[in-house]
């Protein structure tokens, strides 16, 4: 008499193991997709530092010019016309003091670059400023 091993019912195993591999992709999937998210959230950064950056040039550039034009020019606050572009808000605030030199002004440019927010992205308020200060010589 020959003795038959007794049948065993492998699908069991089988499905646990296609759960195992779901969750080990569905795991890999989830951080793929944060970080994909963290580094868009990050180039966004950088761009608004920079074009901050080159605001706060034009407002440098927008000074100059005009006490090049006045000596009694004593600032301003200049909102650029922009496009709005993701819900910026742009704003150069610009001081002219007399300096401790009677032939010298002393220029303040502050650089206010205001994300509104977007409701489509998630993204947050935020708020970035950049200053530059500088001697004016009078002539």
């Amino acid at each position: 008499m020959i003795l038959k091993p007794p049948r065993t019912n492998r699908n069991g195993v089988l499905v646990v193991c296609v759960l195992v591999c779901i969750g080990v992709a569905t795991t890999i999937m989830s951080l793929s997709i944060a970080n994909a998210i963290r580094a868009r959230r990050g180039v966004r950064k950088i761009q608004q530092l920079r074009q901050t950056e080159y605001l706060l040039d034009a407002g440098v550039l927008r000074s100059a010019e005009h006490l090049k034009r006045s000596a009694d020019y004593r600032g301003e606050k200049w909102q650029p016309e922009t496009v709005t572009i993701r819900h910026l808000n742009p704003t150069v605030l610009i001081t002219v003091e007399q300096n401790e030199d009677p032939t010298k002004l002393l220029v303040t440019v502050v650089a206010t670059l205001q994300d509104n927010g977007n409701q489509e992205s998630g993204s947050s308020h935020r708020t970035i400023k950049r200053t530059h200060q500088y001697d004016y010589l009078l002539d």
